[in-house]
C-alpha cells in the first residue's frame, strides 16, 4: 500500500524546523500529503530534542501520544528522528516498540525508502554527515515571510554541559555558494527576513577548504536583492570581533540583533564549563558590539546550578546582568547529561536552588527589559508585519528588528489598514510593557 498522507511533529530548536521542513519536501516530492491532524495520517513523524532532561521527557511523551494514533486513527507507520534517536538508538528500540522506525540527525535519505516502500521495522542512525545540496531543499512550514538559514551541522566546543556534539557530530558547515543559493530560492518565494543558525554560527567555515569567515558569508547574503532582514543567532560570545561588528554595520540588510549565549560570568564556573573566555572577555566583546553597532540588540542565555556555581557567583552573574542591561534573555536549569564532561563534576547545586536562581534572573531581567522598552516610547520603528494580532482582528501584531520571533517579545500596531505578513509599516511607539511594545501606523 502507498504511503497518502504524513504528519509532522517538530520539537526543539529552530535547527530542528529546518530538518523538519526538509522532511516536508522529501515527503512532498513523493506525492505524499502532509496532514496537519495526526488522527488522519498514515505515518508520523517526530522530530526530537535530546538536549536536556525536560526535552528528552516532552519527546518520550510526544512519541507515546502519537502511537495511540495506531489504535485511534488510521497510523500504520510511527517514525522517530532527530537528536534523541541519534543520542539513544539501541535504548529506544528496546523501550518503545511502538515505533517502527528510527532515523539519526541526518538520515533524511532513509527516510525517503521508508516512505516509499513502507518496510519492516528499522533502525537507521548513522554518523552525522553533511547532507548533499539535494536534500536541502525545504517546504516551509512556518510563517512564509521569515525563515532559518542552517549555516552548518555540528560543533566542535567541548563546552562541559552540552550534549550536542554527541548527537550533531563536528562542525561540518555548507558552502558559501549552495547558502547564497537557497537565500535566493527562499526570497523568491516570498520570504523578507533570514535567521541564520547553526550550533556555533561564529565558527562558520573554518572547516572548508578553503576556509572562509562568517564576514565573507554574511556579505554575501547581503546581496541577496529581496530580502530585508537577515539575522545572525547562536554567536559564541569570545568570537566576537572588530571585524565582524563592522561587516554588520556595513551591509545592509544585516540587522544590528545578536543571539549572544553568554551561559554565565563567573570564571569559576565558566572554566568548570570549558567556555573558554572569562568575564572580561565577555564585557569586551560586548563593548566592540556597542562602539561598532550603537543600535544593538542583544540576546542571551544563562544557566543556573551548574556544578561548581556557589551563591557568590550567582551573585555575580546578576550584577552583571544588572550592569550589561541586555535586551532579551532567556535562563535554564542545569541538567546532568549522560556523556558530558559535567555529569561527574563535583559541587552539584540541588534542582530547587537552581530553579530559585533561574528565577532571579528572569525576574531581574523582566525589570531590565520593561526600563529599556520604556525608553523606545516615541521613537519611530520599522516592524515587520507577522499577522493579525491575537488579541484583536483590528490589530496587526509584528517585531521590529531587536525581536526574533517566537523567543523575544512583539509590537502590537493600533491604526493600520491590514497587510499581508512580511510588510514593512513605520510605526510610531505609544506604549511598552515588560516585553512588549505598543505602537500606531505612523503617517508617510
Amino acid at each position: 500500500m502507498t504511503t497518502r498522507t504524513v504528519h509532522f511533529v517538530t520539537l526543539g530548536c529552530p535547527k530542528n524546523i529546518v530538518d523538519s521542513e526538509r522532511m516536508h519536501r522529501l515527503a512532498a516530492d513523493q506525492g505524499i500529503s502532509a496532514v496537519d491532524d495526526p488522527a488522519a495520517a498514515e505515518v508520523i513523524v517526530v522530530n526530537t530534542c535530546g538536549f536536556i532532561e525536560a526535552a528528552k521527557q516532552e519527546s518520550i511523551d510526544t512519541i507515546l501520544k502519537m502511537a495511540e494514533y495506531k489504535q485511534q486513527g488510521t497510523l500504520q507507520a510511527l517514525i522517530v528522528a532527530g537528536c534523541l534517536s541519534q543520542r539513544y538508538p539501541e535504548e529506544l528500540a528496546r523501550e518503545l516498540p511502538e515505533v517502527d522506525h528510527f532515523l539519526g540527525t541526518t538520515d533524511f535519505a532513509t527516510l525517503r525508502e521508508i516512505l516509499a516502500e513502507r518496510e519492516r521495522r528499522r533502525q537507521a542512525v548513522g554518523q552525522p554527515l553533511l547532507m548533499n545540496e539535494q536534500e536541502y531543499r525545504r517546504q516551509l512550514i512556518g510563517p512564509p515571510h521569515s525563515a532559518y538559514l542552517k549555516i552548518s551541522e555540528g560543533c566542535d566546543r567541548p563546552c562541559a554541559f552540552c550534549s550536542i556534539p554527541l548527537m550533531r557530530g563536528k562542525q561540518r558547515s555548507r558552502t558559501i555558494d549552495s547558502l547564497v543559493e537557497e537565500a535566493r530560492t527562499l526570497a523568491e518565494s516570498g520570504v523578507v527576513e533570514l535567521i541564520l543558525v547553526a550550533q556555533d554560527s561564529t565558527a562558520y567555515g573554518r572547516d572548508l577548504e578553503p576556509s572562509v569567515r562568517l564576514t565573507d558569508l554574511l556579505r554575501a547574503l547581503d546581496q541577496v536583492q529581496s530580502l530585508e532582514w537577515i539575522r545572525l543567532h547562536y554567536a559564541y560570545p569570545s568570537m566576537i570581533s572588530e571585524a565582524l561588528a563592522q561587516t554588520i554595520a556595513g551591509c545592509q540588510r544585516v540587522i544590528p540583533y545578536l543571539d549572544l549565549p553568554i551561559q554565565h560570568v563567573d570564571d569559576t564556573v565558566l572554566r568548570r564549563m570549558r567556555r573558554g573566555y572569562t568575564e572580561q572577555v565577555v564585557r569586551e566583546r560586548l563593548e566592540i558590539l556597542r562602539k561598532h553597532l550603537p543600535e544593538v540588540v542583544i540576546r542571551t542565555t544563562f544557566l543556573l546550578g551548574h556544578p561548581g556555581e556557589t551563591d557568590r557567583a550567582h551573585q555575580r552573574l546578576l550584577s552583571f546582568l544588572q550592569d550589561a542591561e541586555l535586551d532579551n534573555v532567556g535562563a535554564f536549569v542545569f541538567s546532568a547529561e549522560d556523556g558530558t564532561a559535567a555529569l561527574d563534576q563535583p559541587d552539584p547545586v540541588s534542582a530547587e536552588v537552581a530553579e530559585q536562581r533561574r528565577q532571579e534572573v528572569m525576574a531581574l531581567q523582566q525589570q531590565i527589559s520593561r526600563n529599556k522598552l520604556r525608553r523606545r516610547i516615541g521613537q519611530r520603528l520599522k516592524v515587520m508585519v507577522d499577522g493579525i494580532s491575537a488579541e484583536s482582528e483590528f490589530l496587526l501584531e509584528g517585531r521590529y528588528y531587536g525581536q526574533s520571533p517566537e523567543i523575544d517579545g512583539t509590537v502590537t500596531i493600533t491604526d493600520a489598514a491590514r497587510c499581508s505578513p512580511g510588510t514593512i509599516l513605520e510605526v510610531q511607539i505609544t506604549d511598552s510593557a515588560d516585553y512588549d511594545l505598543v505602537g500606531s501606523a505612523a503617517p508617510a
